[in-house]
């Protein structure tokens, strides 16, 4: 008997790598794989650059750089490169920025986009919708995304994307303290830096990462802490997660993000999307001080305030007459959030109805994920289910001892660096491109000797056969073939057959066939998946599809049973 259980691709591990094995064969919507239906599409996103020739036919990575202005695309004022202070921000063209910079070839395949020209905190919450929708849409062609930023409210830009990008691919968000034309500017570095490490995919499944002064940080745990300096964005008490030394790229944490890779619960419930921009509601922050009046919360809740932060003193306390207002604005529906304004520590939940902790965010972090947390929920119990979950990001020793239910495991190595390069030839550009490539780098699918990979091709029986038994990795011999046409199997799907056959994921048909060039069906497909991962496939034969009567019925209990367990829609 050939062992399905042991390793990595053990039978409930197998179901993310059934999806990514599928999402390869470049099967229309609306097919086998569940698709985006025309209502998910990000609607009236402007256009964004298309890949060049070249960069399809390139083995460097293709990185997009979107502009947003900020003092790292300022001039100084009246051409005195010695002015560091007084400049005007959001000045300079993000595609003749990066055109000065030198020897970028060497890196990466780059292209621009100019989303805006402004300091940080002239965005409204309406326009970051509409920036992380994009950084979405370019994350289907592209590599990476590096977004250019103000520094002043970088670190609030830097979490929505966050929290709201479901892409996981390297999202950089980069900016400067000099202007761009200054004697010591940090721009062009800064730049440089971000598209390097974008192209590394060294912080693919990291999430949205800050890189400014050669230090790579979360975005979730970096604040600015100085007006002026160059090392202004630090990680208080947990630290930054690597750092770039000219051709080196470090990382030296995983935060919970990389070690959720792969698995469902990886991207956050925030799929922008979904939602119209005029869902995201007011979210404001309330500062706490010495014997500090209640007239602010009062005013926010006046002002239409859906939710509030206080920035508390020491553990999140306010003042008496801060507290009464809090307690008003409950009874109106406003949901709280507790943080510190010391710039660090834990707050911890507590039973208090309208007041969630805010774990160790800061008051500007703890609003962003509030304000996305309500625009997606009105309910108090799963918004503070979120903030313990998805904002708390605390590790647990589940993720990575292994002693979580294995189909919730990420892979056995997160993946820290980026697959071995593949150079085939046929798939830059192409929507399945990114999953390909997956699939080549963990052995499922490889190309063709021409170094095509034809993803638009029909695919055969024995070559999903192929794919099925090396996303299982089966251990011991197949058996032996005794189908009428054993001639017609060639030598490279043999082995996998034979061990599909042994396994019972295929029997041949009732003539006594195997038919290994014919086109698989999504019916075949879908049987041979729920025999691979053993799934009930006698629960009725009513698969719920529109055109469920011209489902065969051998087909119909499995393709049920996929149905069921979410492998296909």
């Amino acid at each position: 008997m050939i062992s399905m259980s042991s390793g990595l691709f053990g039978k409930r591990l197998l179901l993310p790598f059934l999806a990514l094995l599928l999402l390869s064969l470049s099967i229309p919507a609306g097919g086998l794989v569940s698709t985006a239906s025309a209502a998910d599409e990000p609607a009236a996103l402007p256009p964004l650059p298309a890949l060049s020739d070249a960069s399809k036919t390139s083995a460097m990575p293709n990185v997009l750089v979107i502009g947003t202005g900020g003092t790292i695309s300022g001039q100084a004022n009246d051409g005195d490169p010695t002015n560091l202070q007084n400049y005007k921000s959001g000045t300079y063209k993000i595609e003749d920025m990066v055109a000065q910079l030198p020897r970028k070839d060497k890196i990466a395949d780059v292209s621009t986009y100019q989303f805006g020209n402004k300091g940080s905190g002239s965005y409204a919450i309406g326009d970051l919708y509409d920036l992380s929708l994009t950084v979405d849409q370019a994350l289907k062609t592209y590599d990476g995304v590096v977004v250019t930023s103000g520094t002043d409210t970088m670190e609030d830009i830097a979490y929505f994307l966050d929290l709201t990008v479901q892409s996981e691919k390297p999202v950089v968000v980069t900016g400067a303290m000099r202007p761009w034309d200054v004697i010591g500017t940090d721009a062009p570095a800064n730049l440089y830096n971000a598209i390097k490490l974008a192209g590394s995919g060294k912080t693919k499944w990291y999430g949205t990462v800050i890189m400014l002064n050669d230090m790579i940080q979360a975005a979730r745990e970096v604040t600015k802490t100085n007006a002026q300096r160059l090392d202004t964005f630090k990680t208080p008490i947990l630290g930054s997660l690597g750092y770039i030394d000219q051709d080196n790229i470090s990382i030296y944490r995983l935060n919970d993000r990389a070690l959720k890779a792969g698995k469902p619960d990886w991207k956050t419930p925030f799929d922008l999307s979904k939602i119209q921009k005029t869902d995201l509601p007011m979210v404001e922050v309330a500062f706490a001080y010495q014997d500090a009046d209640g007239g602010g919360i009062k005013g926010m809740v006046a002002d239409g305030a859906k939710g509030i932060v206080t920035a508390g003193t020491g553990a999140g306390g306010i003042s008496p007459k801060m507290s009464a207002a809090r307690t008003e604005a409950i009874k109106q529906g406003v949901i709280f959030v507790t943080t510190t304004r010391t710039g660090s520590g834990t707050m911890y939940p507590s039973d208090s109805e309208g007041i969630i902790a805010g774990d160790n965010l800061n008051a500007q972090h703890a609003r962003m994920m509030l304000l996305v947390s309500l625009a997606f929920s009105k309910d108090f119990q799963t918004i503070k289910g979120w903030f313990a979950t998805y904002g708390r990001q605390d590790i647990s020793t589940a993720d990575v001892e292994g002693t979580a239910d294995p189909v919730d495991m990420p892979p056995a190595t997160p993946p820290v660096a980026p697959p071995v390069p593949v150079a085939l030839k046929d798939i830059a550009g192409h929507w399945a491109m990114a999953s390909i490539e997956e699939a080549v780098a963990e052995g499922i699918v490889s190309g063709y000797s021409d170094g095509t990979f034809k993803p638009n091709q029909k695919l055969t029986r024995a070559e999903f056969a192929v794919m099925l038994i090396n996303a299982l990795k089966p251990q011991g011999t197949g058996a032996e073939l005794a189908f009428k046409d054993n001639a017609k199997i060639k030598g490279w799907a043999a082995d996998a057959v034979a061990q599909a056959v042994k396994a019972g994921i295929v029997s041949g048909y009732s003539d006594g066939t195997f038919k290994p060039d014919a086109t698989i069906t999504r019916s075949e497909m879908a049987v041979m998946i729920a025999k691979a991962m053993k799934l009930d496939t006698s629960a009725g034969t009513a698969t719920g599809f529109a055109d469920d009567a011209k489902i065969p019925a051998w087909a119909k209990g499995a393709v049920k049973a996929a149905k069921d367990n979410a492998i296909i829609g």
